[in-house]
Parts: C-alpha cells; sequence; structure tokens
C-alpha cells in the first residue's frame, strides 16, 4: 500500500458509522511488522487512528506469524463460512487481487462474509509495476471494473489515487535511498530484490496510482 492510498483509506474507514463497520477483518493482511517497519505508514494512516476510535480490527492471511488473528485459505467455502459467522460488518481488503488467480471467485466469496448494510474497503493499483507475491496477474482494473466483481454492492466512494513516483518513493528518506542504490548494484544480492527494482527503473518519473472503492452490501 502506497502512503496516498493509506491517507484515503484512512479517511473513508472514520467518515463510516462505527456500529456499521465494525468489527472489520483485514483480508491479506501479512503480519504485523509489515503494517508497523516496512510500511509504516500504513499503521499511522489507517490503523492507529482506528486503535485510537476504540473499534475492532481483525487481521486475516494465510500465513501464521505475528500480528496475523485468522489464518486460513479465502478460496476454501468452509473458511469463508467460518468468518461469516464470526459478526464481521465490513471488510478491507487492499493490494490483493492481482495476486489471486481468480478475483471475481474471491471477491464474490467477501461479499458473502458481511451481512447487508455492511462495507467493503477495496484498493489495489491501477498503474503500478509487476510485483510478485507470490505471482502478479497484472490486473489494474478501472474503478467500474473493480465494482463489477462484488455483487449486491453499490458504490459509495470511488477514486484513483494518484501516489507520486517511483523517484519520489526512493527518495523519501535517505536510507530508503542508499537501500535502493545497493540492490541496483549488486544484482548477487537478494537477485529477486534486484529484478523488481529494476523493473521499477522505467517509473522513476511515472505516477504510481491506485484504485480505490467503499462499497456497501446492498
Amino acid at each position: 500500500m502506497l502512503p496516498a492510498e493509506a491517507k484515503w483509506l484512512g479517511r473513508q474507514l472514520l467518515a463510516v458509522d462505527p456500529n456499521r463497520a465494525f468489527p472489520l477483518l483485514n483480508i491479506g493482511s501479512s503480519t504485523g511488522r509489515f503494517a508497523t517497519v516496512d510500511q509504516p505508514w500504513i499503521d499511522g494512516e489507517v490503523f492507529g487512528p482506528l486503535r485510537a476510535r476504540g473499534v475492532t480490527v481483525s487481521n486475516c492471511d494465510i500465513k501464521s506469524a505475528p500480528g496475523i488473528d485468522l489464518v486460513g485459505d479465502l478460496r476454501d467455502p468452509g473458511f469463508l463460512a467460518k468468518l461469516a459467522a464470526r459478526g464481521f460488518k465490513s471488510v478491507l481488503c487492499s493490494n490483493l487481487l492481482e495476486h489471486v488467480e481468480d478475483p471475481a471467485s474471491l471477491a464474490a466469496g467477501l461479499v458473502e462474509v458481511i451481512p447487508s448494510g455492511g462495507f467493503l474497503f477495496v484498493t489495489g493499483p491501477r498503474s503500478y509495476p509487476h510485483h510478485a507475491d507470490p505471482i502478479d496477474t497484472m490486473f489494474r482494473p478501472t474503478p467500474a471494473e473493480l465494482a463489477r466483481l462484488f455483487p449486491g454492492t453499490r458504490v459509495v466512494a470511488s477514486e484513483i489515487v494518484d501516489c507520486g513516483t517511483y523517484l519520489e518513493y526512493v527518495t523519501r528518506t535517505r536510507m530508503k535511498l542508499v537501500k535502493s542504490i545497493v540492490r541496483l548494484a549488486l544484482p548477487i544480492y537478494e537477485p529477486k530484490g534486484w529484478r523488481t527494482a529494476v523493473r521499477r527503473l522505467p517509473w522513476l518519473f511515472r505516477q504510481f496510482q491506485a484504485v480505490c472503492l467503499v462499497l456497501e452490501k446492498v
């Protein structure tokens, strides 16, 4: 998640009626370290303000790690049924659908997790380089294309958010710049990371964009 995307999400989550939107299920959350250390703006813009508000957020991922509350495969109908039984009123699905082979099926399953009147907060890349985790299908939808994946919902908010360039991202801090230079200079060190960095070079001056939606289940 990019910083501008996190700010958009944070504003939307604070704007909804907490009695209608929480408890919230954050799917594909990754680890606690990811949101606080690797991409600290996620905690700063999204989850920190929610903690201050006193609402409940549960993190869900396919892997077990610190900071993950619920572990399971969202492609498993049995696991989806268990999630639905826990009483979540909303789902946060951020930067996940480009990493699954059948995003329409997954999206439809998420709608069934929440009751009518609940919300789905959905973001993903609109303009962004390939990033495998473990795959990237290059799913880069428009807001309308993304909304159509979630049957039985209506659009509450929709925006394509400009998120800066790769140059702005790597020069955000001196340490980030040094790490990026070292990674490019030493392909033998973390070859996967080097390949990712090389693929992003054409984006030095090209704007990253995120597609962002708030949907209400009708």
